[in-house]
Parts: C-alpha cells; structure tokens; sequence
C-alpha cells in the first residue's frame, strides 16, 4: 500500500463515513468497541480496513496547499458586476422594481436590485473604483 494520506470512520449500522480528525487513542478505541470500523486510504485511493491500533494521525507531505488565488475570486467577483451592470442598463425598468432577498440574515425582508448590485460593486471593487464606497 502506498503512503496513507487519511483514515475514514465507517459506521456499518448507519452505512455513513466521516475522515478522522481525531486521534486520541482512547476516543478511536470506544468508538472501535462501539462498532465503528477503520479504513485506511492511501495516496492512489485505495481503501483497506485496518485495526484500531493502526490509525495514527498521517504524515503530511507537499507543504502548504492554495486552494483559491485571490486574483482569480477577484476577476470572477468583477466579471459578475458587469454582467449585472450591463443587466441593469438593458432593463432599467424591472432593475429599478425588483427585490432582492436579503442572504446575510440581517433584519430587513429585501433591498432594491440597485442597492444589492452596489453592496455587490462594493464588495468586488473596493472602495474608489466603479461605484465603490
């Protein structure tokens, strides 16, 4: 078997799995005693059953991950307020008319289209450029 890049709690009653964050060997155990099986994945994906006693946090190779460059997020953010903007010129008549639910959770029931393309405007480009604050 290749290099072992995680484990996986299998829970045959439920038939569910969950990655091992934890390694304390007394919390492995009880949920070993409980029915919970191990499984071991390496590298190429293979999946073997192994015994408690086995699970160990793995070696981490490879360093630092990037998962989102901020450049990219910030082009495709920008690209969203122009296609909006270019929305809002071709039909400034159901722009000017239509709510929006807010998303964050905060008191108000809705803004204007206007209003939320200008959070979004200020959100993608910052403050000073195409309409930021």
């Amino acid at each position: 078997m290749a290099r072992i890049t995680h484990f996986i709690a299998h829970d045959p009653i439920t038939n569910s799995e969950g990655v091992v964050t934890e390694y304390d060997q007394e919390l492995l155990s009880r949920a070993s005693d409980s029915g919970i099986v191990f499984i071991s994945v390496d590298e190429q994906g293979n999946r073997q059953i192994v015994p408690v006693d086995e699970v160990k946090e793995p070696d981490q190779v490879g360093g630092d991950y990037q998962i989102v460059q901020p450049l990219y997020v910030d082009q495709r953010m920008q690209a969203v307020v122009d296609v909006f903007d270019a929305l809002s010129a071709s039909v400034p008549a159901v722009a000017a008319n239509a709510d929006v639910q807010s998303a964050s959770g905060e008191s108000r029931s809705s803004v204007s289209f206007n209003e939320a393309l200008e959070n979004l405007r200020s959100l993608a480009y910052g403050t000073g450029e195409k309409g930021g604050e």
